[in-house]
């Protein structure tokens, strides 16, 4: 499962679901927040999310509400679309860490990892990602592993120079 800290540098996340921060913020339905940077403040157990350099939410875990916003970010944000799905249709990529999908396929160092189309079922949150001749990756956002080839490819497949294709 995600939390709201996965999504640093994502693109801006618009708020589903109304609530307080930390600082007494409303953030209301349909408003955008962007950060590119969140830092933990261990003695508060709180987290501050900044937009260069500028603040644009603090949340304390003590709080329950503010935790539940971290945790869950589903519920309150429509999340941007994974970092890996931003290379569908675009070149082999080329694994460099191990992984398994959720299929139970593994995927080894050296492999490649092509797809054309990318499908995220909202009801099981899986993503499909499919080749030209079938499924080709099938990756669980409630899974820790999984989530993190979701959201930071960089650390399991060799990316292109431009890190994101527009």
């Amino acid at each position: 499962m995600s939390r709201l800290t996965d999504y640093e540098g994502c693109g801006p996340l618009h708020v589903v679901r109304e609530f307080n921060d930390y600082d007494g913020q409303c953030l209301k339905l349909g408003q955008a927040i962007e950060f590119d940077f969140y830092s933990y403040v261990p003695y508060e157990s709180g987290f501050t999310f900044t937009r260069n350099g500028e603040t644009v939410l603090r949340l304390s875990g003590d709080v329950p509400s503010d935790l539940d916003v971290i945790a869950h970010p589903e519920n309150y944000f429509s999340l941007p679309l994974p970092r890996l799905a931003w290379y569908t249709n675009g070149p082999a990529l080329a694994v460099t860490h191990e992984f398994t999908d959720r299929s139970g396929r593994k995927f080894l160092a050296g492999d490649q990892v092509n797809w054309a189309v990318h499908e995220r079922d909202p009801s099981q949150l899986v993503h499909h990602f499919h080749g030209h001749s079938g499924e080709v990756l099938q990756l669980d956002e409630q899974n820790a592993e999984h989530a993190a080839v979701l959201l930071y490819p960089e650390r399991f497949f060799e990316l292109p120079f431009d890190a994101r294709p527009e």
